[in-house]
């Protein structure tokens, strides 16, 4: 397995990962996400193939210059699920924010959501309370939606 950084300019290494998302990628909603500095899709592949990815955000904050950083969406092919694809993906991104001087990473799920929890933990992640969760506004219905029926970001099973 190799995970790259895909670049302002490598929207179709991006694009070619369609098939992980939750709902088809727009190329100019794409191109515009990677020309932002802030953003970074990492991406898993087997025999150059797209097995996995992961997209994230660095945010700035008001009480010191040292960002944080937003792990907003990763997923797992099926068939890669358990086989340490997550877990690569997310070291990735931890190393990136490390050598970046960033103060922390965070990441949002459901409790219920065990192999997620499982990632996480299994990554160094903690929750800082028992009740942790997140409220999502919706400014605009949806265009489009996978026949899953999800409603957020796809989150690991493994």
């Amino acid at each position: 397995m190799r995970v790259v950084r895909v670049r302002r300019g490598q929207v179709r290494q991006l694009l070619a990962a369609a098939p992980l998302f939750d709902d088809p990628p727009d190329l100019r909603a794409c191109r515009a996400y990677l020309a932002d500095p802030a953003n970074i899709f990492l991406l898993a592949q087997h025999e150059g193939k797209p097995v996995g990815f992961l997209r994230g955000t660095a945010l700035r904050q008001l009480h010191c210059r040292k960002p944080q950083m937003f792990l907003y969406e990763i997923a797992v092919a099926d068939g890669f699920r358990r086989q340490g694809v997550g877990r690569e993906l997310v070291r990735r991104l931890l190393d990136h924010c490390r050598r970046r001087g960033f103060e922390e990473a965070f990441v949002f799920t459901s409790p219920s959501n065990r192999p997620a929890v499982g990632l996480y933990r299994s990554t160094g992640g903690v929750t800082e309370t028992d009740a942790d969760r997140m409220y999502v506004y919706r400014l605009r219905p949806r265009a489009t939606r996978r026949a899953t029926g999800r409603r957020r970001p796809a989150v690991p099973t493994g």
